[in-house]
C-alpha cells in the first residue's frame, strides 16, 4: 500500500501531524490531496500548539491557523529596563532613544537583531536575556558573569552586545529554557537536559540514579538548577562546572511518597513543587549537601497554597506550553506564583508552614502566567496583554519615566504594547523582555 491510499484520518492524526514544517511545505507539493491535506486547519492548530505558546483559547481567528503560524514565526522581541552596560541587546545602529540619563529605556522597544528568528520563549537571568526559537536553538545577550561584586568568585565575561546563538550540539533541539543569575538550563526534544555559565561552553547533565532517562521539566535558581523526570523525581543540580565536559549528578532523587510531582519552579535558594494530588512543597536547597543529607529538615508543606485536583486537571509540564489551561508555577528571585483558572497565589520563599498568599488583583483580567525580577512583576492575560507591578527598577515595568519615583502597587497595563499580541514575558533583575505580533494579525474578539 502506498501512503496515498492510507485512511484520510490516519493520515491527518497520526501521520501528517508528526512533519515539521519545511516537511509539510514540501509533502503539500506531491499531489492534490497532499496539498489540502497539509493546510488542513487541524494541521496547522496543532503545528500553532507544537511551536509556540500561546496563552489562550483561539477560537475565533481572523485569517485562519496557517497564516497565524506565519504571523508567529516573525513574532518581535521586545526589551526594557536597565541598559547602561547594554544588556537588552540594541546595538549602536539601533537608534534607539533613552530618557534623560541615557542609561534606562523605560517602554519596551523592539530587538531588532531578533526579527525573522521565530522566537518562541524569552528568559531573563541577572543581567542577561536568552530566547529560544522554533527550530530548537538558543540565543543569549547581555552579561552572563559580568565584572560584578556578586559575581566576584567567578570568571568575568565580556558582554555578549548582540544575541548570539548558544554553542549547543548539532543534534540538540531545545524545547524549553530557564535562566539563574549567571547560569541557564535547558530541556531538549529527546528529554536530555543541558546548562552552561558561557554560551560557548554547554555541558550536559547525567543522572544515572533517575528511574527513566527521559525529563520532562527544568528550573533555575540563582546559583544552581533543577529537573524533574516524567515518573516524578526531582533531581537537584550544581552550578555548570567549566573544567568538565559533563554533569554527573550521583544523590539520590526527592521523591513523594503519595503522589509524584508534577511542576517545579526555582527561587533564589529554594525549589517550589507541585504534587498530582495538587500539594504544594518548599525545599530549601541552597545548602544542596545539606538538603540531600536530612531533606525532611529543609522541606516545608504551603498547605495555604494547595489546590484541589480540579477534576484531574493538574497536568504534567513538559515544556514551553505549560501555560494551557490548568496550573502553572512559576518563581524567580524570592517570590512564586501559582495560576489556577485565571486566580493567582503569590508567596515569598521565606515564608514558613502557615505563610498566607497574596492573591494578585489583576483587575479582571484573567491571568496564564506570572514572572518575577528582582524588585518588579509581571504578569501575562489570556488575551494577550501584559499587567505591571512594583518598583521603577530602572524602567523594567515599561510604564515609562513618570513612574520612577511611584512603587506601584496594583498591576497596571503596559499600554505603549496594547496593539500588540503579548504571547510569552521574562523578566529578571532590572529588566524585562516579551514576544508578541500585531493584534490586528490574529482574532476578532469584542473584548480585548
Amino acid at each position: 500500500m502506498v501512503i496515498d491510499q492510507l485512511p484520510i484520518d490516519i493520515l491527518l492524526d497520526h501521520i501528517i501531524p508528526r512533519l515539521d514544517v519545511a516537511s509539510l511545505c514540501q509533502v503539500s507539493y506531491t499531489c492534490h490531496l497532499f496539498y489540502r491535506l497539509c493546510n488542513d486547519e487541524f494541521i496547522w492548530q496543532y503545528r500553532v500548539s507544537a511551536d509556540f505558546a500561546l496563552p489562550m483559547n483561539t477560537d475565533r481567528l481572523k485569517n485562519g491557523w496557517k497564516k497565524l503560524y506565519i504571523q508567529l514565526d516573525r513574532a518581535q522581541t521586545y526589551t526594557w529596563g536597565e541598559n547602561s552596560d547594554k544588556r537588552l541587546g540594541f546595538s549602536d545602529h539601533d537608534n534607539v532613544e533613552r530618557d534623560t540619563f541615557m542609561r534606562q529605556i523605560t517602554t519596551p522597544r523592539e530587538l531588532r537583531a531578533l526579527r525573522g528568528k521565530g522566537i518562541v520563549d524569552i528568559v531573563a537571568g541577572g543581567w542577561s536575556f536568552h530566547a529560544l526559537d522554533r527550530r530548537g536553538h538558543v540565543w543569549m545577550w547581555g552579561w552572563m558573569q559580568p565584572k560584578h561584586p556578586f559575581a566576584d568568585s567567578m570568571t568575568s565575561q565580556a558582554l555578549v552586545k548582540k544575541p548570539t546563538r548558544v554553542q549547543l550540539p548539532p543534534n540538540v533541539h531545545i524545547i524549553s529554557i530557564a535562566s539563574g543569575r549567571c547560569h541557564a538550563i535547558a530541556l531538549d526534544t529527546a528529554g536530555r537536559v543541558w546548562h552552561w555559565a558561557n554560551p560557548w561552553q554547554t555541558r550536559q547533565v547525567l543522572v544515572p540514579r533517575a528511574s527513566t532517562k527521559k525529563f520532562i521539566q527544568i528550573t533555575a535558581h540563582w546559583n544552581s538548577s533543577a529537573i524533574l523526570s516524567s515518573t516524578g523525581e526531582l533531581f537537584l543540580v550544581p552550578f555548570p562546572c567549566a573544567s568538565h565536559e559533563q554533569t554527573i549528578l550521583d544523590d539520590p532523587p526527592v521523591t513523594h511518597p503519595s503522589s509524584p510531582f508534577i511542576q517545579i519552579a526555582g527561587t533564589e535558594k529554594c525549589t517550589i513543587a507541585l504534587t498530582q494530588s495538587g500539594r504544594v512543597f518548599k525545599f530549601r536547597t541552597e545548602r544542596r549537601d545539606d538538603f540531600v543529607t536530612t531533606p525532611e529538615k529543609y522541606t516545608t508543606e504551603l498547605v495555604h497554597f494547595n489546590i484541589s485536583p480540579l477534576n484531574n486537571n493538574l497536568t504534567t509540564t513538559t515544556n514551553r506550553k505549560s501555560n494551557r489551561p490548568g496550573v502553572f508555577l512559576s518563581a524567580q528571585f524570592r517570590h512564586f506564583a501559582i495560576c489556577c483558572q485565571g486566580k493567582v497565589l503569590i508567596g515569598k520563599q521565606d515564608g514558613d508552614d502557615q505563610h498566607l498568599p497574596q492573591i494578585l488583583d489583576a483587575m479582571n483580567h484573567e491571568i496564564c502566567k506570572v514572572t518575577f525580577g528582582d524588585y518588579h512583576f509581571g504578569a501575562l492575560t489570556t488575551q494577550g496583554r501584559l499587567l505591571t507591578w512594583g518598583r521603577f527598577s530602572s524602567g523594567a515595568l515599561g510604564l515609562g519615566y513618570a513612574y520612577s519615583n511611584i512603587n506601584q502597587t496594583m498591576p497596571q497595563l503596559v499600554e505603549t504594547l496594547n496593539n500588540m499580541f503579548i504571547f510569552a514575558i521574562g523578566f529578571g533583575g532590572v529588566h524585562s523582555g516579551c514576544l508578541a505580533i500585531p493584534r490586528s494579525t490574529l482574532i476578532q474578539q469584542q473584548h480585548v
